[in-house]
């Protein structure tokens, strides 16, 4: 993504939140919305207790929020572009690491056994897809369990002009052209949205 991309999106959720405050609406999620997205990332293991996880485009750290009402206790990291999000979360969850973050100017050294993206790539911006393609095979090198991704499908019929709509099967491919042999991927939890999974290994 380019300079005026990052600043674009960067913008729209500085203007999201102040004008929704601490709600999923300032991530242009519904409430209902997030939370079966969020379900539906967790089915990428059935027990991550003790795990060490990042979640990429964290937000204000709405995936942790979730994670600890259903007493999930995870090794927590959440890495987002967004410093005005970042300092709401830290401020809510001071026990988690929270970064000020960008995959394409800072060097990822740390492993982790899970690495959730959830709602990264909405906003239609040029070249989005590629950005999205590179940015999984940066943060794919360091997972070493599994990888979730999640964004809007083209199959949507009636799309939104100011949100990018992925294809599903062309993300199935990439991931399993360039990441790994072994993706699963949901299409059936919400109208018209999609998740991968990508394993190190087979279950």
């Amino acid at each position: 993504m380019d300079l005026l991309g990052k600043e674009y999106t960067i913008s729209f959720y500085n203007r999201s939140l102040s004008m929704h405050g601490d709600y999923p609406e300032a991530v242009n999620w519904t409430p209902e919305g997030q939370r079966l997205r969020f379900e539906t990332m967790l089915k990428i293991d059935g027990e991550m207790s003790g795990k060490k996880v990042l979640d990429y485009g964290c937000g204000k750290g709405d995936f942790y929020q979730f994670l600890k009402r259903r007493n999930i206790a995870v090794s927590y990291s959440g890495f987002d572009i967004n410093e005005m999000l970042v300092s709401v979360a830290r401020k809510k969850f001071p026990e988690c690491d929270f970064r000020v973050f960008d995959i394409d100017e800072n060097e990822l050294d740390d492993e982790f056994d899970y690495i959730f993206l959830s709602g990264v790539y909405n906003l239609k911006i040029e070249g989005l897809v590629e950005t999205a393609q590179r940015s999984l095979s940066r943060l794919f090198k360091r997972c070493r369990v599994a990888l979730a991704f999640n964004a809007l499908s083209s199959h949507e019929r009636k799309k939104d002009t100011v949100l990018q709509y992925f294809h599903p099967s062309e993300m199935f491919d990439f991931a399993v052209n360039n990441l790994s042999p072994y993706v699963s991927l949901f299409h059936d939890y919400v109208p018209c949205d999609f998740t991968l999974f990508v394993r190190r290994n087979s279950l």
